[in-house]
């Protein structure tokens, strides 16, 4: 199947989409929400399927799309043994390719769980099939094939809902709240940890299992990589739950600082409500000695500028985020259990260590006064702001009423919480050889004004993986969903 086949199988009479913003409906308040599911690895397996199959009054995971077939019909049989085990009979579909999956009309909404250099084209796909979706963070590779994606998902008035599942967590949200009402006043900083990776993994070539569509794996990147499975994921299935070895090998995964900074910067940004003008700093890169393969930085210590607030990020600090007010003040979060009601146990904290959500001053924490809250403070206004508690049945709510502003993290605020996180890579690779390196932002136009740092904002391509023909295919100007639509 080649893209214009696929696309305008998709596109009645292969006519180009409507395209429009706002809601499409409501229908889907009427019935079960057909999902399927895109990559069977690590997250899917413990994260992302689970995560929607506990909604059984709302919704059904009806096919997995898989490039290795040994992991889709592992996903077949775990997500019928789930359901199985609630009573429930329920035939899951495989596919050896997402394309013919989402080209099934009864599916409506997709699990897109797969690596961060495939998240763009599979995304953009299937929004042009029309379908709603979950993904997982990072939003996308570079900040090009973000905006498109963006963009594309506004124009289309389709569900997107990014993996930065931390906003959809109590300490999260409250510290993001107090600081966008102004609890600590001006922000002057923000520290932010997010720990590193290590050297591994092994250049060796291996044979390419035959069940395994390493080509198609390989998406829009080299296709002349040598495979072994550290540069992919572990073939033993006991172990699906394994961290792949791609989240630390450029150009699959660009390692800590989107991985996890797709999770802490993504609160920085949502609590500081703005983008970076500049980021300057440093990092050490992995040992590629022998037959290491890993290639991503290790540590790193850089500051960003985001309206005269810094944002200092370091592997050395705790991991977490830390606002710290212009009176020395300061709010904290961080992952773990939450004390949320009195009756609650108190959070397990290690020696030295700050808890899940902690202050300078306990009376930082206290509740928001209706005086003291904002009009509008936040994008999607407080109400809507303080109504996710589990972010996968956020999701599900949102495409029941479809409406593309319900979820708490919609396309355009996770693209430019990656983008701060590219920013911050890029930075990074810009520093090679020097003391480091320094970049402007200008987020109106989406450039930086450097030759070499703008070749990175550019998407990766190769043959069919390729968003140009994608949306080329669909009828679409690709020159004008690379620019921010207002």
């Amino acid at each position: 199947m080649d893209r214009r086949q696929f696309i305008s199988g998709i596109v009645v009479g292969g006519a180009a989409p409507m395209l429009f913003n706002g809601c499409i409906g409501g229908f889907l308040a009427n019935r079960k929400i057909n999902i399927g599911v895109i990559g069977y690895g690590r997250i899917a397996h413990t994260m992302d399927v689970p995560g929607v199959q506990q909604f059984t009054d709302r919704c059904v995971v009806t096919a997995v799309a898989e490039y290795d077939a040994e992991r889709a019909a592992y996903g077949k049989k775990v997500i019928e043994e789930r359901y199985a085990a609630k009573g429930i009979v329920q035939e899951v579909k495989t596919y050896g390719d997402y394309r013919e999956m989402i080209a099934d009309k009864s599916i409506d909404a997709v699990l897109l769980c797969i690596p961060d250099h495939q998240h763009a084209i599979v995304a953009t796909d299937c929004l042009l099939a029309g379908k709603h979706i979950f993904m997982q963070k990072p939003f996308a590779q570079t900040v090009q094939e973000g905006r498109v994606v963006a963009n594309l998902a506004k124009a289309k008035g389709l569900v997107v809902q990014v993996g930065a599942w931390q906003r959809s967590r109590p300490q999260f949200r409250k510290v993001v709240n107090l600081v966008r009402n102004g609890r600590l006043g001006k922000i002057v900083r923000v520290e932010v940890g997010i720990g590193c990776d290590r050297s591994g993994g092994d250049r060796r070539p291996e044979p390419v299992p035959a069940t395994f569509n390493y080509d198609a794996w390989l998406g829009p990147t080299d296709p002349a990589a040598p495979y072994n499975w550290t540069r992919c994921h572990n073939r033993d299935l006991k172990h699906i739950g394994d961290r792949p070895g791609w989240i630390q090998l450029a150009p699959y995964g660009w390692g800590m600082i989107t991985n996890w900074g797709a999770h802490h910067l993504d609160i920085t940004a949502w609590g500081l409500g703005c983008d970076p003008s500049s980021v300057r700093g440093t990092c050490e890169w992995m040992d590629l000695s022998g037959n290491k393969l890993w290639n991503v930085h290790t540590t790193y210590d850089l500051h960003y500028d985001c309206g005269g607030t810094d944002v200092h990020v370091n592997n050395k600090f705790q991991m977490g985020v830390k606002f710290i007010g212009e009176n020395g003040d300061w709010l904290w979060c961080t992952r773990g259990a939450v004390k949320v009601t009195p009756s609650d146990p108190d959070p397990k904290v290690a020696p030295g260590q700050l808890g899940p959500l902690e202050a300078s001053k306990p009376s930082l924490l206290a509740d928001l006064q209706p005086s003291e809250i904002k009009d509008n403070v936040l994008s999607h206004g407080n109400e809507r702001f303080l109504t996710s508690d589990d972010h996968f049945l956020n999701f599900l709510e949102a495409v029941a009423r479809e409406d593309p502003q319900y979820t708490v993290c919609d396309a355009e605020g996770a693209h430019r919480s990656t983008a701060f996180c590219s920013l911050g890579r890029m930075c990074m690779e810009l520093s090679r050889g020097k003391s480091e390196g320094k970049l402007s932002w200008n987020a109106a136009k989406e450039t930086t004004g450097n030759a070499d740092a703008d070749k990175m904002l550019v998407p990766f391509a190769r043959g069919r993986f390729d968003l140009s023909l994608s949306l080329k295919a669909a009828g679409l100007d690709y020159a004008k969903f690379l620019k921010p639509m207002a």
